[in-house]
């Protein structure tokens, strides 16, 4: 994986982190990104196991620190997200 695959990677985390922090995202949207997140992991994961260079170690241990505490907060986010059920439209 290159450096600019990685960056990107960053970019993607933070800018979901973004849409949480600002709350722009609907249940749906957030159990997609859920899945999309999960796939990140995985692969952040596998490209942390087959580096060798030290720097790009370092930056995919943050990332994956990020990336988790990212799929804690989707998961806690739909946890606590409960239909509104019986309230009429105002």
């Amino acid at each position: 994986m290159t450096w600019w695959e990685t960056e990107e990677m960053a970019v993607y985390i933070s800018k979901t982190e973004a849409a949480l922090d600002d709350w722009t995202m609907s249940n749906s949207q957030m159990r997609l990104e859920q899945n999309a997140v999960n796939r990140t992991a995985k692969k952040i994961n596998k490209i942390l196991s087959q580096t060798t260079e030290p720097e790009k170690k370092v930056f995919l241990v943050h990332l994956a620190g990020r990336i988790e505490g990212l799929r804690q907060h989707l998961t806690e986010r739909l946890k606590r997200d409960i239909p509104r059920q019986g309230v009429a439209p105002e």
